[in-house]
């Protein structure tokens, strides 16, 4: 009996240990859903693929809403085309346009890894701008958050394929890796965690900052967060100087980063009153809230 004590410890050592880390895995996956919310559209919805130059399948939603114009609206990093949030405004903006979601490589439904360059989600948004503009839309905006409102802002600049952007939270230039490259391996899993599949690379690209000067006197509207974390508010007034008249600015006041607190509808009407007659109306939207420089 005695020598079968040590055995019965280590048994219920190793129980204890098993239960501690379901416990902290289930911990893990109720943050990650809290943080980071997904939901498929309420409203009917069709799927389907568009391939990249690069050989990427891109996974794209299209919710059905008021025909003869089309909205674009593009994720943040690591979410996905199911964010809430963003399907949320996708949902509210089908009272006008006829909605398109998509993930970027890396991300959900599509094939392909997100690198720290902005090539991938270039090419990843020009086939689904590419296969909406071919579909007969005469007017296509976008409205794209942080990494996806940086694909717009240059989709836009470099490729004129747009005819209005919004950017909620895109920051004008990517982080500088280099101090932080041991990190990204764990880095990479841990944004594997939460979604993403992520290479630890970076191959360039172009960057908002140094497009802006190219960028065409289309409609643009720049929405930015009071408590914005992700970039530092000088490099935003950098690129709005260069801009110039060309961008109109909206400050979300007490929200973080992507964060709209409210102001979706705003944007809506900013977005809807852009639109030549003949492409719906503005009518059901709200009065704009006030927008500050």
């Amino acid at each position: 009996m005695a020598g079968g004590r040590p055995k019965t410890r280590i048994a219920h050592a190793g129980a204890f240990c098993a239960a501690a880390v379901l416990a902290a895995t289930a911990g893990l996956y109720r943050w990650r859903s809290a943080m980071m919310p997904r939901r498929d559209p309420r409203l009917p919805w069709a799927g389907f693929r568009v391939k990249t130059t690069d050989g990427v399948e891109v996974s794209v939603r299209h919710i059905r809403g008021e025909g003869g114009a089309a909205l674009i609206v593009a994720h943040p990093a690591v979410t996905g085309q199911r964010y809430a949030p963003l399907v949320d405004l996708a949902e509210a903006a089908a009272s006008f346009f006829d909605v398109f979601t998509f993930d970027f490589r890396g991300h959900g439904g599509s094939s392909g890894r997100l690198e720290m360059s902005l090539r991938g989600p270039l090419e990843d948004m020009r086939a689904v701008v590419r296969e909406v503009r071919g579909r007969g839309y005469a007017w296509v905006g976008a409205v794209g958050f942080s990494l996806g409102g940086m694909a717009s802002f240059l989709i836009a600049a470099l490729d004129g394929s747009l005819d209005a952007v919004v950017t909620v939270g895109a920051p004008p230039t990517l982080p500088d890796i280099d101090p932080y490259r041991r990190l990204l391996p764990f880095w990479s899993l841990f944004l594997r965690f939460l979604g993403a599949r992520f290479r630890a690379v970076n191959e360039g690209g172009p960057v908002p900052v140094e497009a802006a000067a190219r960028f065409p006197h289309i409609p643009l509207l720049v929405v930015h967060a009071e408590n914005e974390a992700f970039y530092a508010r000088e490099d935003l007034d950098a690129i709005l100087k260069i801009l110039g008249d060309r961008a109109e600015f909206m400050l979300v006041e007490g929200a973080g980063h992507t964060e709209l607190a409210g102001r979706e509808q705003d944007i809506l009407r900013w977005l809807a009153s852009r639109r030549p007659r003949g492409h719906g109306s503005a009518e059901g939207c709200i009065a704009p809230r006030r927008v500050r420089n």
